[in-house]
């Protein structure tokens, strides 16, 4: 009889009173900083060969930060993963299958593919007590790899350029936590890239320093982020055994933290692929500016709002049918890609209701000739509050696995009226 494993709950750092060991760490996204020391060598070699140097290096930053078995893992799966695309492309080149027969099986292929990972929190292979889903990039490998399998399957006749390919899928600096780059979009950069011609050395360190800023910015809120108590539960969880000040900084502190750590490494993934030459996109447009829940998702992980804009939202109808239901589709499967949890689902749900409640407002202004009021410093300022203080509460929400956020909420609203009354 086969015994099959039980899922495992999420691994949540911000929770854990053990921190991350630097293996861990260097597991994770953060371990893109092992590849800065390879650049050197990948320029080097690529003056003469260049896919040897992208895939030399790519490997070459997977074995020491992975360890061989995950390395391997990732290889496999995505050996795999190529060779259905491949197979589906090859029939729909001879007409075997349709358009839309091919989108369809490569979606079921590849989400597939990846679901043992969004079932399962910490692997038995995997160096790490965070889930391999995210950390290891899975997730982005999935969506990178639904668009090439999509656009094959409306352009069937393109090369297929097999080791180009594996090249884009190794390049380090968008592996593991993006930007999402896009085959075609890898190529073109690919086929432009001169190594005799000098990197962009000055753009590059001063987004390096724009990711060290980050990383003391991390190194600030990490240490005044309540830690869980000796023997009892954490805020999430036990939030009436802290004081009021501390629940107050949990509920800035962590949504700040988690936006750190995504921009931090976004300085560092563009700081890497400058200095190498091929260059990714920019994943983050100074989020603080945003106004409004629409403006929000402009900011932040563009290169992802792009890919759902552009194989979900666009595909269902965008605007022009069912423009609710498509915004739900959307976050419900953005929610699900974080993994098997009820906060993300919960924290999706809140993005979907406040795009939707923005646009019944613009249909409302437009319907009464209030498209330019009200307006100025003032009305901007209090829209700057309330979107910053709205996703401040729904990341608190997405970042609190057990609870959704709901015990913190509570407990920190029913303080403040007493004070306030």
């Amino acid at each position: 009889m086969i015994n099959i494993p039980k899922p495992g709950p999420l691994f949540n750092p911000l929770t854990s009173s053990e921190p991350l060991s630097v293996p861990e760490l260097l597991a994770g996204p953060f371990g893109l900083i092992v590849f800065l020391p390879l650049i050197p060598v990948v320029l080097l070699l690529a003056r003469r060969y260049p896919r040897a140097a992208l895939l030399v290096g790519g490997l070459a930053w997977l074995l020491p930060t992975l360890r061989p078995l995950t390395t391997g893992v990732l290889l496999a799966s995505l050996g795999v993963a190529i060779a259905w695309i491949l197979a589906l492309g090859a029939l729909r080149r001879r007409e075997r299958i349709g358009r839309g027969a091919m989108i369809a099986l490569v979606w079921l292929g590849i989400v597939g593919l990846a679901s043992p990972l969004w079932w399962y929190g910490q692997q038995s292979w995997y160096p790490s007590r965070l889930a391999a889903l995210h950390n290891v990039g899975f997730a982005y490998f999935l969506l990178r790899l639904i668009a090439w399998g999509v656009d094959l399957a409306k352009s069937p006749q393109v090369p297929a350029r097999l080791i180009d390919t594996v090249c884009w899928l190794l390049y380090p600096p968008c592996m593991r936590l993006g930007p999402v780059l896009l085959r075609d979009e890898f190529l073109e950069r690919f086929d432009a890239w001169d190594v005799r011609r000098s990197p962009a050395w000055f753009e590059g360190t001063q987004r390096l320093g724009l990711f060290f800023l980050g990383v003391v910015g991390l190194a600030f809120v990490g240490r005044h982020v309540p830690i869980p108590l000796p023997g009892g539960g954490d805020v999430f969880s036990q939030p009436e055994a802290y004081p009021t000040a501390r629940l107050v900084r949990a509920f800035y502190l962590v949504p700040i933290q988690i936006y750190l750590i995504l921009w931090t490494y976004n300085e560092l993934a563009m700081t890497l692929s400058l200095w190498v030459g091929i260059r990714v996109d920019n994943n983050f447009d100074w989020l603080p500016r945003a106004t409004s829940v629409r403006d929000f998702w402009r900011r932040w992980h563009v290169t992802v709002g792009k890919w759902l804009r552009n194989y979900i939202y666009i595909p269902l109808g965008g605007n022009r049918r069912n423009v609710y239901l498509n915004t739900f589709a959307v976050f419900g499967f953005c929610a699900i890609w974080h993994g098997a949890s009820w906060s993300f689902l919960a924290w999706g749900a809140s993005q979907a209701l406040a795009l939707g409640v923005q646009r019944l407002w613009d249909q409302l202004r437009a319907r009464w000739g209030w498209q330019g009021r009200p307006s100025g410093p003032l009305w901007t300022a209090v829209c700057w509050l309330l979107t910053m203080h709205y996703q401040i509460a729904t990341i608190v929400v997405f970042a609190d696995f057990d609870h959704l956020g709901v015990r913190l909420g509570r407990e920190l609203l029913g303080r403040l009226v007493q004070v306030g009354g």
